[in-house]
């Protein structure tokens, strides 16, 4: 069974934030909810919208799988890398890549897909 939460839209485009099957789960469209600020601004902001959908999800940051973070543009990716540091399990950190490509809004910097996988219960 498939459980879709979190619905959103962007523009009319409907869609789940998230979508979970078994013990997977699926995290995609997670953008800064403040698009006014510079690229550590956003990816805190990303970043915090992504913690928020996992703890709700029941899950831990060492329950990522995979990240994909696409850019608007790869001079911002040590500003991300900053931010993204701060907040990993150093321990566990999930298998990462970050792409450049436009962005359906000229304001918005980055854009976040994650999997999990569910190890055990949240801590």
């Amino acid at each position: 069974m498939i459980a879709h939460s979190h619905p959103d839209s962007i523009d009319g485009a409907r869609r789940s934030l998230v979508c979970t099957a078994g013990d997977w789960t699926h995290f995609t469209g997670i953008q800064p909810r403040n698009l006014d600020g510079d690229i550590k601004e956003q990816a805190r902001d990303a970043i915090a919208r992504l913690q928020e959908l996992m703890t709700d999800a029941g899950l831990r940051q060492s329950d990522l799988f995979t990240v994909t973070i696409w850019l608007k543009d790869m001079r911002y990716f040590a500003g991300l890398n900053a931010v993204w540091n701060a907040w990993v399990d150093a321990d566990n950190p999930p298998a990462r890549t970050c792409v450049s490509g436009e962005l359906y809004r000229p304001d918005l910097l980055l854009e976040i897909v994650a999997v999990a996988y569910r190890t055990g219960d949240a801590a």
